[in-house]
């Protein structure tokens, strides 16, 4: 219990550091269940709208740290925990890499 709050404090501290409006923080396991990235969304300042959504930035780095599980959170202004779900596109680049994508809330 004591482990799992210390990584739901852990992701709402990096969430929190997002210069995005909707602030999320992603964190990567690998198989033997270990914490093993932490990233943030970020926006692209070469298009309006479009952003690296955090587990997506993690997806990207999946085969090389042995991913298989991602935990998302949101923040929100007031540091307090919001409602997330990951996006159609991350659900199914998720589902074929073989990666389980859940939320904290």
């Amino acid at each position: 219990m004591a482990i799992a709050l210390a990584l739901i404090e852990r992701a709402i501290k990096k969430a929190s550091k997002s210069i995005c409006k909707f602030q999320i923080a992603a964190l990567g396991f690998n198989g033997r269940g270990e914490l093993v990235l932490i990233k943030t969304n970020r926006p692209r300042f070469c298009r309006y709208g479009g952003g690296l959504h955090a587990e997506m930035a993690i997806m990207n780095k999946a085969r090389r740290y042995g991913i298989v599980r991602i935990l998302i959170c949101r923040v929100g202004k007031s540091g307090l925990l919001r409602p997330i779900e990951p996006c159609a596109c991350c659900s199914k680049i998720a589902e074929k890499l073989g990666i389980k994508i859940e939320t904290i809330y």
